[in-house]
């Protein structure tokens, strides 16, 4: 039996996935809804008058992302000084997907930092200051995408971030999903650059002020290979 899982192991991409299930104390039940992507699934149950969510994380590298990419000359040529700077570090010529997500967020981790101050969020106000938050790291990553062609959105809701125990915090955040050609679409977070089950999904018109602060309770983390 090793032999044959030895031998699963190196012929065939197995890939490891994280699944949650969460308790919400809360009875805002209208801000969730089910959502899936490639890398994401999540799933809204509600029982007794709280919130049960399941969540399905497999980190984004583990997807094939060997599409070509190219650079889109008529938005680039609109872009400021500042953001153009970066793609000229970057051989967009001879990239893949996959590449151009390493080297930009390489960019990320070397240049900005995470700060939530009252500073502007925009792509060239985020390089001059060098600080950002989700949405500053958010609107830069959305426009470097967009320079090679790569159509995304902006995706709302919180990051559940461990406190103690079984007991997690939920983090407003903001990341993004990219949305390829050919329907294929998952989850980038271009903040944590390290895509987990550790988030959920609000609706798109929920606006964040409305919603109450609401306890959370980790009722069950498990993770599996799967092979693809």
């Amino acid at each position: 039996m090793k032999i044959v899982l030895m031998l699963l192991f190196f012929i065939t991409p197995l890939r490891q996935v994280e699944n949650f299930q969460f308790c919400f104390l809360s009875q805002q039940s209208g801000i969730f809804s089910d959502y899936s992507t490639s890398n994401f699934s999540q799933k809204i149950q509600f029982r007794n008058g709280k919130i049960y969510p399941e969540t399905r994380g497999l980190n984004f590298f583990d997807i094939n992302l060997n599409f070509r990419i190219f650079l889109n000359h008529e938005y680039v040529a609109l872009l400021d000084p500042e953001v153009k700077k970066i793609l000229v570090g970057l051989p967009v010529h001879s990239m893949t997907l996959r590449d151009f997500l390493n080297h930009a967020g390489d960019f990320l981790k070397r240049n900005i930092r995470y700060h939530d101050n009252d500073l502007p969020q925009d792509p060239v106000s985020v390089l001059v200051n060098r600080r950002a938050n989700c949405i500053g790291y958010s609107n830069l990553f959305s426009t470097l995408l967009k320079s090679v062609g790569i159509k995304n959105k902006f995706i709302r809701g919180f990051y559940l971030k461990r406190e103690k125990g079984n007991n997690w915090v939920p983090v407003p955040h903001r990341w993004i999903e990219i949305k390829l050609s050919n329907g294929f679409k998952y989850f980038y977070d271009p903040q944590y650059q390290d895509f987990s089950a550790n988030y959920v999904v609000i609706k798109d018109e929920i606006d964040f002020s409305i919603i109450k602060k609401f306890k959370v309770v980790l009722i069950k983390k498990t993770k599996e290979i799967i092979n693809r």
